[in-house]
């Protein structure tokens, strides 16, 4: 009964996009630390720095809520699950059955085996999150066509859950933007606004200096 209970609370978690838009990032903070950890190997760690390249991405995707460079990322994805099985292929028999003698210094051999094990760490984080972000897209794709389906109807109401596959924008997720803004410097994005804390406005100053600034004008636009 309660393995019942749970797997229905598991299932219904995630349903929801923002749950598991929580999940990636998580995910993507863990491949981060194993590839700053395996770039501490002195040999094999190109794979390691290219997803690291790759994670940060996926992150910038996710605060700057783009849809081209969320796009971008999981087409990377793919082709680093893709290089990962390669890599794994390749190097780490090699690794694992290298002479003690082989590589020069202390602790050479044990930063390949610290290579060796971030990489398999890495490899099974972004296989899972593979799936979380398969399910993103999906459910993306399924607000997309209920936004179509009732912009022909003439309802352009929030239907379905903002995600970074779905061109539909939340209440939730503009308060969010905006009070985001606030806390960067809403003032540097904002030109209108960065302008306006600069030039007086005619609603700001007394009527007194408005009315005299209007008289003088007109005094001086007529002829002698």
């Amino acid at each position: 009964m309660l393995w019942v209970v749970g797997r229905a609370r598991i299932g219904a978690w995630f349903q929801y996009y923002e749950n598991l838009q929580s999940l990636a990032v998580i995910l993507l903070y863990i491949q981060v630390g194993c590839s700053l950890i395996g770039s501490l190997g002195v040999s094999y760690v190109g794979l390691l720095l290219a997803n690291l390249a790759f994670s940060l991405l996926a992150l910038v995707a996710i605060e700057s809520r783009s849809q081209v460079l969320t796009r971008i990322y999981a087409v990377l994805l793919m082709f680093s699950l893709i290089f990962d099985v390669i890599w794994l292929i390749l190097f780490s028999v090699e690794i694992r059955h290298a002479p003690s003698g082989a590589y020069p210094g202390k602790f050479t051999a044990f930063s390949l085996n610290v290579v060796l094990l971030m990489q398999i760490s890495g490899f099974i984080v972004r296989f899972v999150s593979a799936f979380v972000w398969l399910k993103m897209y999906r459910m993306g794709i399924e607000d997309q066509r209920q936004y179509h389906a009732l912009s022909a109807e003439g309802n352009f109401g929030r239907v379905g859950t903002f995600g970074l596959f779905s061109p539909i924008s939340s209440p939730r997720s503009s308060r969010h933007s905006s009070h985001s803004d606030e806390v960067l410097g809403g003032s540097v994005y904002n030109p209108n606004h960065y302008s306006s804390q600069f030039s007086p406005s005619d609603e700001t100053q007394p009527e007194g200096k408005v009315c005299g600034r209007l008289t003088t004008e007109a005094e001086r636009r007529m002829p002698d």
